[in-house]
C-alpha cells in the first residue's frame, strides 16, 4: 500500500485525491505534449487498484516481443527495495527522464510514489540535463543519454546517485565515468519480469565493483546454457529463466554478463558473443558499433561491423588494419558497413532486428 501523506510532482505536492483529479483533468489537456500526459495518465492508473493489472510490453528487441501483466504489489515491494538500498527519503528530487511506455520509467514514477519524492520529469531524450534545473537525488538514464550528457558538457555532478541501465557500457565511457567524483554511478541489471534492477554494479568510487552485485534476498543460478535464472521473493513467482550468459562468482552473490544466448553468432563453428565484441571494438575504433551476422556459404554465417559514422568516407582500410592487429582471425569482421545512426529503439536500446534489415 502507499503511505505518503503527499505526492511530489515535478514540485508541487499533491493528496492521492487532488493528484488523481489533477491527472484526470491534465492528462486530457491537449496543450501539454503526449509524453508528459502518458506520464499522467499512468500515476492515474497506478493509484487506481480497481483498474486490475497493468499491461507491459517488450520492446521485442532482444527475443519476439511479449505482454506481462505488472502486479501493483510487486511494484510496490519492488520499488521499495530500491528506495532502502540508497537510502532515499520524502522529498529527495527523483529524475523520470526514460519513456513511461517501458517498465523502467513507470519504476522510477512508483518509487516516487511509494517514497514520497519530488518526480521530477522531463521529456525522454537523449540529453536530458540539457535543460534541467536544480539538483537530483537519484536519476536513473540508459547509456546513450550519458554518453550524449558528456559529449555535450551537460553536468552530471547535480545528480548524487545514478543507475544506468537498458544496454552495454562501452569501457570508454566506464573510463570517463570512473574518473568523476560525483554522481555515484552503477550499473544495473534488470529485465521486464523482475519490474527493475535486481543487481547493480559500482563504476566509480574509490572501490568499484568488477562484477553485478546481488540486492539482498535475491537467488540466482545457471541453466545448462550458462544463461542466468532469478528469484526475487515477492516480485518473481519462482525462478525466471534469461537468455543471458553469466559468469556467477564463486560466493554465489555476483555475475559478470557476457551477452545475449539469441545473439550468440556461429561462424565457422566458432561462437561469438557480438555484445563482449562490440565493447573491444568501441573501444578500439572510438565509435558505437554492432557485430552482426550474415549468411556465408563456407562459414555458415558471417560477421559483419556497422559502424555508427557520420562522415560519407570511413578509413575502413585503416579500420580492418586494427582489428586485424588486436583481434584473433576469428573476431575480425568480413565487411564494414557505417551509418549515420544505429538503430535504436524507444529505450535507446540498439535495435538489431532494424540493424539486420539495414544490411
Amino acid at each position: 500500500m502507499l503511505h505518503p501523506e503527499k505526492f511530489h510532482i515535478d514540485g508541487i505536492s499533491y493528496s492521492q485525491t487532488e493528484l488523481i483529479d489533477f491527472c484526470q483533468d491534465a492528462g486530457e489537456d491537449t496543450s501539454k505534449p503526449v509524453w508528459k500526459r502518458d506520464i499522467l495518465s499512468f500515476i492515474k492508473l497506478f493509484l487506481d487498484p480497481s483498474e486490475g493489472d497493468i499491461l507491459q510490453k517488450t520492446s521485442g528487441t532482444t527475443g519476439d516481443p511479449r505482454e506481462y501483466l505488472l502486479h501493483r504489489e510487486s511494484m510496490i515491494r519492488s520499488a521499495q527495495r530500491t528506495l532502502d538500498y540508497f537510502t532515499l527519503q520524502p522529498d529527495d528530487r527523483a529524475l523520470l527522464c526514460l519513456p513511461i511506455n517501458y517498465v523502467a520509467g513507470k519504476m522510477m514514477v512508483v518509487r516516487a510514489l511509494v517514497g514520497g519524492l519530488d518526480l521530477v520529469t522531463v521529456e525522454p531524450s537523449g540529453r536530458p540535463l540539457k535543460d534541467l534545473d536544480g539538483s537530483i537525488t537519484f536519476g536513473a538514464m540508459v547509456p546513450l543519454q550519458v554518453y550524449e550528457s558528456i559529449q555535450h558538457g551537460d553536468d552530471l555532478s547535480g545528480i548524487e546517485k545514478l543507475i544506468i541501465g537498458g544496454g552495454e557500457l562501452s569501457p570508454s565511457l566506464i573510463k570517463k565515468l570512473g574518473r568523476m567524483d560525483s554522481p555515484e554511478v552503477y550499473e544495473s541489471f534488470a529485465m521486464t519480469e523482475t519490474y527493475t534492477h535486481f543487481a547493480l554494479k559500482r563504476i566509480n568510487g574509490t572501490t568499484p565493483d568488477d562484477a553485478f552485485r546481488l540486492l539482498d534476498g535475491i537467488r540466482i543460478k545457471q541453466d545448462k546454457r550458462g544463461c542466468l535464472e532469478v528469484e526475487i521473493p515477492g516480485v518473481t513467482e519462482g525462478l525466471v529463466a534469461t537468455n543471458d550468459l553469466v559468469e556467477i562468482n564463486s560466493e554465489g552473490i555476483g555475475f559478470k554478463w557476457l551477452g545475449r544466448y539469441d545473439n550468440v553468432i556461429n561462424s565457422g563453428g566458432i561462437k561469438i558473443i557480438p555484445e563482449v565484441l562490440e565493447q573491444r571494438i568501441r573501444d578500439l575504433l572510438g565509435h558505437h558499433c554492432l557485430v552482426l551476422s550474415e549468411g556465408d556459404a563456407k562459414l555458415g554465417d558471417r560477421l559483419v561491423l556497422m559502424v555508427e559514422y557520420g562522415d560519407p568516407n570511413p578509413p575502413d582500410d585503416a579500420w580492418f588494419e586494427l582489428l586485424h592487429h588486436k583481434l584473433s582471425k576469428f573476431e575480425v569482421p568480413k565487411r564494414i558497413v557505417t551509418v549515420g545512426l544505429i538503430p535504436r529503439n524507444l529505450s535507446f536500446k540498439p535495435d538489431r532486428k532494424a540493424a539486420r534489415r539495414l544490411l
